[in-house]
């Protein structure tokens, strides 16, 4: 993915065992004068002898979940040496700033510039796309669309009740199921076969032309623009306990957006989405279905819902250039550059 969209000469390798001799050798050929690390990607070896080869290290898009939280605490020691490291700390919000701070982050060294990842969502809403979407996928313009986005082992399953449902009152509804693992696809298959549903594979429609209710993700890459075809979202990895998915990808469209009760890795989202009445909390499938069709039989309180969840997204841009601008602060006093790496 980072090479598709990345300049030819930009190199694109994996990072390190983080291993000293491993990191060092790694180190010594690429000679860095930063080191990025994002959310909380924070390998011990790779940071310290990244400091020790004169890289100035930062971490960006920090965030600590209370779970997480929960688990560094008990190496605390471990992790204030490790934050010390930094030049900067950007984190998502408040929580996570006085999570860091517990940890032993240095609060001066610390921003609250929001999520790079909410930026990248609302960049991506070309009006075009839905045309294009809808052409390669015989979808007509009026013809509504279920996507449902990075599912999890157990959640597709639960959704079949929901699409069903959903079928009752919208008999020419399309599902576009997307999980998050794409080694999972054939698993996939096999239960919506038992379930006598007909499903194909994206690219497959793509080249053949639809021919089944059911159409499954098999491409890495395309969720955020094939939200652009949604009439309805549902975010995966909430029904089961995988905390969460990006939520804002499809809200950035306009769209409201379901999700269930375990949104932990996305609460900051989820809050933003509920406070102006555009993401809804389910418990379980039964409920979904019947959010689902308390909207359909509301289409103007549900349109209210949509632009809610537009004006979050909107809002929530500008994130990336901040964190960028942070680091060319920091580097100020640097008259001469060298390798920037990362790890994702």
């Amino acid at each position: 993915m980072a090479a598709n969209q990345l300049p030819d000469d930009v190199p694109c390798f994996f990072a390190p065992l983080d291993l000293i001799g491993i990191v060092n050798r790694t180190l010594k050929t690429i000679r860095p004068t930063v080191y990025v690390c994002l959310e909380t990607e924070l390998w011990p070896n790779i940071i310290r002898q990244a400091q020790q080869h004169g890289a100035k290290l930062f971490l960006l898009n920090g965030r600590l979940s209370a779970r997480s939280y929960d688990g560094y605490r008990r190496i605390k020691s471990l992790m204030q040496d490790l934050l010390a490291c930094f030049t900067r700390i950007s984190v998502i919000q408040g929580d996570d700033a006085r999570r860091f701070r517990a940890l032993g982050a240095n609060p001066a060294r610390m921003r609250i510039l929001g999520n790079a990842k909410y930026d990248q969502s609302s960049s991506r809403t070309d009006q075009h796309l839905a045309a294009h979407y809808r052409q390669r996928l015989n979808i007509h313009r009026q013809q509504p669309v279920l996507v449902t986005g990075s599912t999890h082992t157990g959640e597709e399953a639960m959704l079949i009740e929901v699409f069903r449902s959903l079928q009752r009152q919208l008999p020419d509804l399309v599902w576009i199921v997307a999980p998050r693992h794409l080694r999972r696809l054939t698993e996939i298959e096999k239960l919506f076969a038992d379930q006598g549903l007909a499903s194909m594979r994206l690219q497959q429609s793509q080249e053949q032309g639809r021919r089944a209710e059911v159409i499954m993700v098999d491409t890495m890459g395309e969720l955020a623009g094939l939200y652009s075809v949604a009439t309805y979202v549902f975010c995966g990895g909430s029904l089961v306990e995988r905390g969460g998915h990006n939520v804002l990808e499809a809200a950035a469209w306009g769209t409201p957006v379901f999700y269930g009760p375990h949104m932990a890795d996305f609460a900051d989202a989820k809050a933003l989405l509920e406070a102006e009445k555009a993401g809804f909390c389910v418990k379980t499938p039964q409920e979904l279905a019947s959010r689902l069709l308390y909207f359909i039989a509301r289409p103007e309180e549900y349109a209210v819902a949509g632009r809610g969840a537009l004006k979050v997204a909107r809002r929530q841009q500008g994130s990336a250039k901040k964190q960028v601008t942070l680091i060319k602060e920091a580097l100020h006093s640097i008259t001469h550059s060298s390798c920037v790496y990362s790890t994702i």
